[in-house]
């Protein structure tokens, strides 16, 4: 579940970022490609949770930084393409910072993977975002256990 919550708060945030105001996303387009009512309250949840703290919803990039981050070759032995391509998108969302982006690929690196795939990469974004190794952190923990409409 915690992975298709991810997803859509992909969407959500690429919508935000193309312009897009929130009460404008198509709710029941979600419903269609087969989202379930609780993972999309999840995932607005979550936005509004971030919202309701103040916290950026997009982490900006800074200005005079226009470096890119090259994968080593020891992290492409361990990630297929399409993960790295779904970091770098999580990176240029805004939804991983930098350090964010290195924990990840140190939790992928650490947990063995012959090769990790998006599912994997999501499943280690997924319990970075809603703190499930932080335990008192509930307000996040919470946000999973949801099932009040928040859309």
């Amino acid at each position: 579940m915690q992975e298709k919550i991810i997803e859509i708060i992909v969407l959500i945030l690429n919508e935000l970022r193309n312009s897009k105001h929130i009460n404008e996303i198509d709710i029941k387009k979600l419903n269609r490609d087969g989202y379930t009512e609780a993972e999309i309250n999840a995932a607005f949840a979550w936005v509004f949770s971030k919202l309701d703290s103040g916290e950026k919803l997009f982490n900006e990039r800074q200005a005079e930084t226009k470096s890119h981050r090259f994968f080593h070759p020891s992290e492409l032995s361990v990630l297929d393409t399409s993960a790295t391509g779904y970091l770098i998108q999580m990176k240029e969302l805004g939804i991983l910072s930098d350090p964010d982006l290195e924990l990840v690929i140190d939790k992928v690196l650490m947990a063995g993977y012959q090769k990790a795939g998006i599912e994997e990469i999501k499943l280690i974004i997924s319990s970075l975002l809603f703190d499930f190794d932080e335990k008192t952190n509930l307000i996040n923990r919470m946000v999973l256990q949801n099932n009040d409409t928040v859309h």
